[in-house]
């Protein structure tokens, strides 16, 4: 009898491991971007959510200064979403352009009363380029096109 309970109980190990592993969905590296940036953003750490964007962008600028000044306004809970991307079946391609569901909660620094929830589509493209530090060459995603922008304004304070 023990025979049995204890090939039961390996066969049910087993079986929960099989599906244990076979459960998790691989993420793409490029959505890895774009959840950093959302957890940048929560963590209000502007220079950490920068470092998702290419500096040589259209805009990078005010795109830059948008984020730091929001930033500097207000907490921020972000959320972000891919809700289609065009190039899904061609994973290894080195752009993506992606249609986003954007959720961010403000929260004013001046005035903890004033709290602002927004949501937008918003479509990026993303595109793989080759960073060396060190004397090592890795592929990072940038995003190089954003739009809108008014995701990045500042809050209306009442």
């Amino acid at each position: 009898m023990r025979i049995t309970a204890l090939s039961a109980l390996l066969i049910t190990l087993l079986s929960g491991a099989a599906i244990t592993q076979a459960a998790p969905e691989q993420e793409a590296p490029y959505t890895r971007a774009i959840a950093k940036l959302a957890s940048f953003l929560s963590d209000n750490e502007p220079v950490g959510a920068l470092e998702a964007f290419d500096k040589a962008m259209p805009r990078y600028g005010a795109i830059a200064e948008a984020i730091q000044g929001l930033i500097a306004q207000s907490e921020i809970l972000c959320s972000i979403d891919v809700v289609e991307d065009k190039e899904a079946d061609k994973v290894d391609a080195d752009v993506h352009h992606l249609d986003l569901d954007w959720y961010m909660t403000l929260k004013s620094r001046g005035d903890e009363s004033q709290v602002q929830s927004r949501r937008l589509r918003v479509a990026v493209t993303l595109q793989r380029t080759q960073v060396t530090k060190g004397g090592k060459t890795t592929p990072v995603w940038r995003i190089t096109s954003l739009t809108p922008e008014k995701i990045f304004a500042p809050m209306t304070l009442k």
